[in-house]
């Protein structure tokens, strides 16, 4: 059975209708002979030559946080320029650069530029001008595009071949595109119970309806994340649960490692299970993946600053195969997973890039979508991040290589800031009058910190309670993510809301991870107080 014909009947009513016809094809009937040399006067697009520029020139860094041994600013340590007086000289004896302007001077010669002009030579493996800032391919640049594909087919390759890819601007961009592809108002779509709100609207915009799933708060790597048992009994039984008026489930989102916003990671014994009940209740998976790359060890107390990265810890092989969890798409044999990964997490937010990896009837349908819609992504970005990749592939066997082990480094980033802020949290005074537990977490941006709502006093109302506690944290100058405005059902995920999403992702430098441990621990200690009286 071809893949149309299985997975045609999961298109949304408006997917089905929508029609793409390029009015620039011409079908070329064997008898006519293309003259070798064509003058094009139909396409509607600028002749390069009136682009404004004519070269970028990127500071590209080997380490995160490298530009802390210049000396002239830290970020780390200050959100705006460092107010100590810049060194008189460097080492080298020359005058030190006192702006990035110079230090951008100085570093032309030394190898760390990637360079992108408005034309390259042949052979050339990088994106010029002419092409990354023209109107180009809905699908992506072909090199970037072939990038992605090397990627998925080394790091989590699918388990069948009539798979592809294309683009789309940043995650948010990806999923809009999927649900409204894929869902309607006939659609019921299962969520885990907590997850990022922005999917819920995608989602609730087509019509379709959002359907719970319980999860596990379990400091057991095998249990934690979705209930399974919850799920398949769920599904078993549909037409005698509370959900028997709606359609049974034609697609299950989830966010598989480093979850937003419990920080839960799903076993592999867990996503077979969920693939089994896919294939069986015959539903999709959507599989966004943000934060998969992000992962380390769970925190050990009595070795609190243990990082696996750091001192060459991990082999980018032993990082592929033994670290990074299994994608969905591996266990896939029918072509009903749809993988969304980012540049975002691992890169920067601001490219809003990102691609889609499915089966090829979803993914001419999303490029249908995409011809329509947004076309293709931003030419600079892809630019970017093609011409980036291939610099740092000089010292690698491969462009694949050559990513993963800058991943590796951004990994190790955030096993150092999930230690320190673990650390810190649990030398407060808060934790050791057991206020909050620090669930286990392997990969991502949050922790997951349990309230402990029944040491204090007097409480009978958690709502308001939660309420209190948001205003002491104002007060004490810090934010952190209450679980209930993440429910999917408030009223279905009550007495397993009352816990904080924290990152550890943006703060400047450990110390003020420190520091924001010190001011929530003081905040749960004046809620206390507050119903003590």
């Amino acid at each position: 059975m071809s893949l149309e014909a299985r997975y045609k009947r999961f298109l949304s009513y408006r997917a089905d209708a929508r029609k793409f016809t390029p009015f620039w094809h011409v079908t070329v009937p064997d008898f006519v002979k293309p003259h070798p040399k064509p003058i094009d006067l139909g396409a509607g697009m600028p002749n390069e030559g009136l682009f404004p520029v004519e070269s970028v020139h990127l500071n590209v860094l080997d380490h995160p946080f490298e530009h802390q041994d210049y000396g002239f600013r830290s970020p780390r340590l200050h959100r705006d320029h460092d107010s100590r007086p810049p060194k008189e000289t460097s080492d080298a004896g020359k005058p030190a650069p006192h702006n990035e302007r110079d230090l951008v001077s100085q570093k032309f010669s030394d190898g760390s530029m990637v360079d992108i002009w408005r034309y390259e030579p042949a052979g050339s493996s990088s994106i010029p001008i002419q092409s990354g800032f023209q109107y180009n391919q809905t699908r992506g640049l072909t090199p970037l595009v072939d990038f992605c594909r090397d990627f998925i087919s080394s790091v989590h390759p699918p388990a069948y071949d009539e798979w592809d890819l294309t683009f789309a601007n940043g995650s948010s961009d990806s999923l809009f595109k999927v649900f409204e592809t894929l869902s309607d108002h006939s659609t019921t779509v299962l969520v885990e119970e907590f997850t990022f709100p922005p999917t819920l609207s995608n989602i609730s915009s087509t019509g379709a309806t959002a359907i719970p799933i319980k999860g596990n708060s379990s400091s057991d790597p095998e249990v934690q994340g979705i209930d399974t048992e919850y799920l398949a009994n769920l599904l078993d039984n549909w037409s005698e649960s509370e959900h028997a008026h709606l359609p049974k489930p034609r697609l299950l989102y989830t966010i598989p490692t480093g979850q937003n916003p419990t920080g839960m990671t799903l076993s592999l014994a867990k996503r077979k299970e969920i693939y089994a009940l896919a294939e069986k209740h015959d539903f999709l998976i959507v599989e966004d993946d943000p934060y998969g790359y992000l992962r380390f060890p769970f925190y050990d107390s009595q070795n609190p600053r243990f990082n696996p990265y750091e001192h060459g810890g991990y082999t980018i092989e032993q990082y592929r195969s033994e670290v990074l969890a299994k994608s969905f798409i591996t266990l896939d044999t029918s072509g009903r997973v749809i993988r969304c990964e980012t540049f975002s997490k691992v890169f920067f937010p601001g490219l809003r890039l990102s691609f889609i990896v499915a089966n090829k009837y979803f993914i001419s349908k999303l490029v249908e979508f995409e011809e329509v819609s947004t076309r293709a992504p931003s030419g600079v970005s892809q630019a970017v991040v093609h011409n980036v990749i291939q610099k740092w592939a000089h010292s690698f066997d491969s462009a694949v290589e050559a990513w993963l082990s800058w991943v590796m480094k951004v990994a190790g980033q955030y096993t150092h800031r999930r230690n320190v802020l673990f650390e810190a949290l649990q030398a407060t005074p808060a934790f050791q009058k057991g206020l909050f537990t620090l669930v286990p977490v392997s990969a991502g941006m949050f922790a997951f910190l349990q309230l402990n709502l029944d040491k204090i006093p007097n409480l009978d109302k958690p709502e308001e309670a939660m309420r209190v506690l948001g205003y002491k944290f104002m007060e004490e100058g810090v934010q952190a993510v209450q679980g209930v405005n993440m429910a999917v059902c408030k009223k279905f995920s009550f007495h397993r809301s009352q816990f904080l999403r924290v990152t550890y992702a943006y703060a400047a430098n450990d110390e003020e991870l420190q520091e924001a441990s010190k001011r929530l621990s003081s905040g749960l200690e004046r809620l206390v107080e507050a119903y003590a009286k």
